[in-house]
């Protein structure tokens, strides 16, 4: 048992609440596996057989329903190692990166570091509300938005502000409502290394708030509308403050990338704010420097897949090549959105409009096969030494997927490009027969489960499961026509249940629940499954509405179609078959005029 001696102030605890993960601390102790949005697992705080073990990452909750223990992330920590309270905040801050503050007896008939009682956050959001104000008044950062083509209901969403040119302008502003060490403390105002009076850390800039995964202000980035060599600057890195740890614009973010399992990471704010003009939610921004594996992780926890949006440009590609295994490293697949040499997300779609940005991530391709490709040339066969070291280069890189079935899938396309027998590669990948048996063999399935969660099954499950509760309550059913294709379930389960009911509903007939189970009878468990889609799911609040999640559906299935319209295009060119290119260019075509069925045509223009 820890006992510490921190001062446990309000503003530390929340912090380590906001960086704690309770996935990774339950992971520690036990093996869990995914079941939706949730992750189930033989609980690790009593002996049992049958998993009973529940995390929800969302929402930072655990539940046994065995034992009947439950809470958050700090009290699984505590009833794992026994800590404290006072020795678990100590723990956990120091696992997930969060400062210390001062012990206790530090403070013990002294003056604390702020001046008032005012909580950071309030500090950060006073400071918020002024760079909004100067934002409205100033005409040149108005134009700057404009010429960027950034809508006014954009720049509010995200709180966008002004700190206007002046040395201290801010400070004499909150003066009387803010004192000078608090603003010190959050890192607004600085003061010169050599001495002197304090100043505002932020001069005429855009400013752009930026909030954790709670939604909690934490910073500001500036971005300079005058000659400053520092293009971006950020808040100091203070205790509530890691720009590692956190990825502007998803707190705004999450609920999308949760429904597509699929986000879009680029560099910059404004990168960002592009995409979301683009139409584009599902998208994060790392500020501007290399990813951390913390940022990964927080991508994993509601991704499957992530499309790199950076710079068309040497330096953007050498930010994809190291980001590549981290990302890898947290089980997410990885593609690549291919921009034209020399252009950022934001600049593509100020050049040639909403719709060429939009396309640019739908066909990302798959960024290990692309990273293959480049580092095995076609005629590496006639060079035993460059072959060498492309092997060597391939082995690093794979070494990074997690796993072993995934990494057997690139270790065999790698050795097809290299010319080498598959066995020289699969020792140094750790790809024996007993790893591949060992990742072959399925998974314990609980009593009552339906069995492996497979990528994205959170979505079709909810989307089924409004289908039949609307059918069989007789309403709010679309037309049979406006139905997704069956090839939208990547489930096998879920499609035999989808194709069982479309196929009666096109029949002319709504289907009523007994009318679906009679049509799948052949289906092992069919009653189970049924029982299990729609209990199971009752305990998700704030469920989108059908049409929504349909549509949904749809759209994930359109972007998975043309990203295989894209190699069969290529495939085609390459044999010379001009009738198939024909027919796969129309299908190509319809598949996007259906994905963005309003999408513009106008081409833009706008300077930096």
């Amino acid at each position: 048992m820890r006992l510490s001696n921190l001062q446990l102030t309000p503003q530390f605890v929340q912090a380590v609440r906001d960086a704690v993960d309770v996935y990774e601390i339950a992971a520690g102790h036990t093996r869990l596996q995914r079941a939706g949005r949730k992750w189930k697992g033989l609980c690790p705080l009593h002996k049992e057989k049958t998993p009973s073990f529940q995390v929800d990452p969302e929402l930072g909750f655990f539940k046994c329903f065995g034992c009947g223990e439950g809470g958050d992330a700090i009290k699984l920590h505590m009833l794992l190692t026994g800590d404290d309270f006072a020795g678990a905040m100590e723990a956990l801050a120091q696992r997930f990166g969060v400062p210390l503050p001062a012990p206790a007896a530090a403070h013990r008939g002294g003056r604390a570091k702020s001046e008032t009682d005012l909580d950071p956050e309030q500090v950060l959001e006073a400071a918020a509300a002024w760079y909004r104000e100067q934002l409205a008044r100033s005409e040149t950062a108005r134009r700057y938005l404009e010429r960027r083509q950034i809508p006014a209901a954009l720049a509010e969403q995200f709180g966008l502000g002004y700190a206007p040119e002046g040395w201290r302008h801010l400070i004499q502003a909150l003066a009387g409502k803010v004192p000078l060490g608090d603003l010190l403390a959050v890192g607004l105002a600085a003061r010169p290394e050599g001495g002197g009076e304090p100043y505002d850390r932020f001069r005429h800039r855009l400013i752009f708030p930026i909030r954790n995964g709670a939604g909690r202000l934490v910073g500001f980035g500036g971005r300079t509308l005058g000659d400053d060599l520092a293009k971006y600057v950020n808040t100091a890195e203070t205790e509530r403050f890691h720009k590692g740890q956190l990825l502007y614009g998803f707190d705004l973010a999450k609920r999308a990338i949760r429904e597509s399992r699929r986000a879009l990471l680029v560099e910059g704010y404004v990168d960002l704010l592009g995409a979301r003009a683009a139409g584009i939610e599902d998208c994060v921004a790392s500020m501007g420097t290399a990813l951390t594996p913390e940022q990964a992780r927080l991508l994993a926890r509601y991704a499957d897949e992530v499309v790199l949006g950076y710079d068309g440009d040497p330096a953007g590609e050498t930010a994809c090549r190291r980001a590549l295994p981290i990302l890898l490293g947290q089980g997410l697949a990885v593609r690549r959105a291919r921009l034209p040499e020399g252009e950022d997300p934001d600049s593509l779609r100020l050049k040639e409009g909403a719709p060429a940005l939009r396309a640019a991530v739908d066909q990302a391709q798959d960024f290990v096969q692309t990273e293959i490709d480049r580092v095995v040339p076609g005629d590496v066969h006639r060079n035993p030494h460059g072959r060498s070291r492309a092997g060597k280069e391939i082995i690093d890189l794979l070494k990074a997927v997690p796993d072993a079935i995934l990494r057997y899938g690139y270790a065999r396309m790698a050795a097809e490009r290299l010319g080498v027998p598959l066995h020289l590669l699969t020792p140094r990948l750790e790809l024996g027969e007993g790893v591949l048996r060992q990742s072959l063999r399925p998974p314990a399935v609980p009593e009552g489960a339906s069995g492996p969660v497979t990528p994205g099954r959170r979505g079709e499950e909810e989307a089924l499961r409004l289908l039949l509760l609307a059918a069989d309550r007789g309403e709010g059913l679309p037309p049979a026509a406006e139905l997704p294709p069956a090839e939208a379930f990547f489930d096998p389960d879920l499609r035999k249940f989808f194709e069982a009911f479309r196929t009666l509903y096109l029949a002319g007939a709504v289907p009523r629940l007994r009318d679906v189970l009679g049509a799948v009878a052949d289906l092992p468990g069919a009653d189970g499954k049924a029982a299990q889609l729609l209990v199971e799911s009752e305990d998700s609040p704030g469920a989108p509405p059908l049409g929504d999640a349909l549509r949904s559906l749809s759209r994930r299935w359109m972007r998975h179609r043309l990203r295989e319209l894209h190699s069969l295009i290529s495939e085609a060119q390459r044999r010379g078959d001009a009738a198939d290119l024909e027919a796969l260019l129309a299908e190509k075509n319809a598949v996007s005029a259906g994905l963005h069925p309003t999408a513009p045509n106008a081409r833009t223009t706008g300077a930096e």
